[in-house]
């Protein structure tokens, strides 16, 4: 019968069956839990009549932390918590739960232990939550998030109100985060005062330039802060590769402080780096929280399976070291071109992961992303999880290379790279949806696999082209197909992303455009054509003020 609840995210750690069914066509929830948690019966639309089968929160003695219970008894629920945290977790529970069997007008009768494997659960956004960001968008996932359970979100201290004010609705406790080196929160010229510092840990980013060059005034001014923190009850976080570059400062880290450990990059054995860098920390008896990596920088949907292999590993290592937890690293730096969409499912396992220690059932997954069943939704993330997985580089990589050059997909065998990436743009296209959020997503993958499926195949055959009779117009049409194709892709991604882009992120699409459009002109002449062929057989640049200017991926 355990079968049933194959749809709850995450799954729950003790769940019994008593026999029998719960109507639940009319429920009577407390008013107050309908105003505070609104945007909640919104998504699971379950309504509340004031009477009917009755909800009550109540404490319970000897639960503590997050940990909550939900019993059904003779016509009445009882959710039992004594945390706020706890009682949201418990509240986002048992609405999937009358969600489900909504239809059937019934539920069965059960009663469920749930609470967290890993203590500290967050997820921090490198380039997100600032001014003017997509608003509707960082909401509707940060809602997700904190139905997988996730109770830290880092944000840009200029993220939205809005955002702001929905993440410490959901139980998630706000970290915000500035780049410069000498700020915490917000810049205060005579230093942050007491008063000023919000709830919660403070987050010092800083860029380390003080600790390179070996002055202490970097140390000083972070001392400096964690007293005056300390002295307004808040709580600092800060990222511990700048004291791995100087461990002898590790043993003056104060206690209370938080050290975050984040991954050099991605690449083969990284599973293996948080090791390196706990033990001078545990050393000293400094908190940590590891932060695995989930998209590299030259990629717009991750690499599902080495992330999860990241993850894991730093969920081990946790486990192992009994340190205070995780905080998923969405991307690297402000320049992150990865879309949270094309992460969805990377997201569910891995707060699945860490709430229950395992990983969830297909059926819940699309429920959690649509509100609603979709059962191909996991198979189409599922196919992508095993496209990024099998080739040697990323897609970025083979798209934004020279396409005279091609060093990356001339690597290997190009027509196995061309098929690889027409095949998977078949298949998404074969997908049959209903319109969702989900719809732009799908539509900009296929049309980027199909792209790189013909940039790859021109460049496996332009030496032949150029050499051949009638091959320079073949070229000329081709190069512009793809200029065009470009195009629509840049177009794609900029509504995709939602808001402001990040750093340079259509730099990339207008240099291949560039590209493109100097391969048509030059293969329009003979003597263009023998120019490409001279640089083909020379492996040199293409020959263009704007090809020469910078390569985004250079070998």
């Amino acid at each position: 019968m355990k079968n049933e609840f194959a749809f709850l995210c995450p799954p729950a750690r003790a769940l019994r069956f008593s026999g029998g069914s719960l109507d639940i066509r009319s429920l009577s929830f407390p008013l107050e839990v309908l105003k505070k948690y609104d945007f909640l019966f919104s998504r699971f639309r379950v309504p509340s009549r004031g009477r009917g089968l009755e909800i009550i929160f109540q404490d319970t003695p000897g639960r503590s932390g997050e940990a909550y219970a939900i019993d059904c008894e003779a016509g009445r629920v009882v959710l039992g918590a004594n945390s706020p945290r706890g009682r949201f977790y418990a509240l986002c529970t048992l609405l999937q739960v009358l969600a489900f069997h909504a239809d059937a007008g019934r539920m069965p009768v059960f009663s469920l232990r749930d609470e967290p494997e890993v203590a500290w659960r967050g997820f921090f956004f490198p380039g997100e939550g600032k001014a003017g960001a997509d608003a509707p968008r960082l909401q509707r996932l940060l809602l997700q998030l904190a139905l997988l359970k996730f109770n830290q979100i880092a944000l840009s201290s200029a993220a939205p109100a809005g955002v702001k004010d929905l993440a410490r609705r959901i139980g998630m406790e706000v970290i915000f985060v500035d780049k410069d080196s000498q700020a915490l929160f917000h810049r205060v010229p005579a230093g942050p005062k007491i008063g000023e510092l919000p709830p919660g840990p403070a987050f010092f980013h800083g860029t380390g330039a003080e600790a390179e060059t070996g002055s202490t005034a970097w140390l000083d001014f972070f001392l400096g802060q964690c007293r005056a923190a300390r002295a307004g009850g808040t709580r600092i976080a800060a990222w511990g590769d700048l004291f791995l570059r100087r461990p002898e400062w590790i043993r003056r880290i104060p206690g209370g402080v938080l050290v975050l450990n984040r991954e050099a990059g991605p690449g083969p054995g990284r599973g293996d780096y948080f090791k390196t860098v706990i033990l001078p920390f545990k050393a000293h008896h400094v908190q940590q929280v590891l932060c695995p990596l989930l998209c590299e920088r030259d990629r717009f949907l991750p690499d599902t399976r080495a992330a999860m292999a990241r993850i894991e590993a730093a969920a081990a290592a946790v486990r192992t070291g009994k340190l205070a937890g995780i905080m998923l690293a969405a991307g690297q730096d402000d320049g992150e071109t990865c879309l949270p969409e094309g992460a969805a499912l990377l997201h569910f396992q891995a707060g699945c992961l860490l709430w229950s220690g395992r990983l969830p059932g297909p059926a819940s997954f699309s429920r959690w992303a649509l509100s609603r069943d979709e059962p191909d939704l996991f198979r189409v993330f599922s196919f992508l999880a095993q496209a990024e997985h099998r080739l040697p580089y990323s897609h970025c990589r083979y798209l934004f290379e020279d396409p005279l050059l091609a060093p990356y997909s001339r690597q290997g065998d190009p027509r196995e790279i061309a098929a690889h990436f027409s095949k998977a743009a078949l298949y998404l296209k074969a997908r049959e949806f209903a319109a969702n959020e989900m719809s732009g997503f799908f539509d900009f993958t296929a049309r980027l696999y199909k792209t790189i499926a013909a940039k790859v195949e021109l460049s496996s055959r332009l030496r032949s082209f150029l050499e051949g009779a009638g091959g320079g117009e073949t070229i000329r049409l081709q190069a512009a197909w793809l200029q065009q194709a470009v195009a629509e892709l840049k177009e794609l991604y900029a509504g995709l992303f939602g808001g402001p882009l990040p750093s340079g992120g259509l730099k990339e699409f207008d240099l291949l455009s560039e590209r493109f459009a100097h391969l048509a002109q030059a293969a329009s002449s003979p003597a263009g054509r023998e120019t490409l062929l001279s640089a083909l057989k020379n492996d040199s640049p293409l020959d263009s003020p704007e090809a020469s200017s910078s390569d985004p991926y250079p070998m």
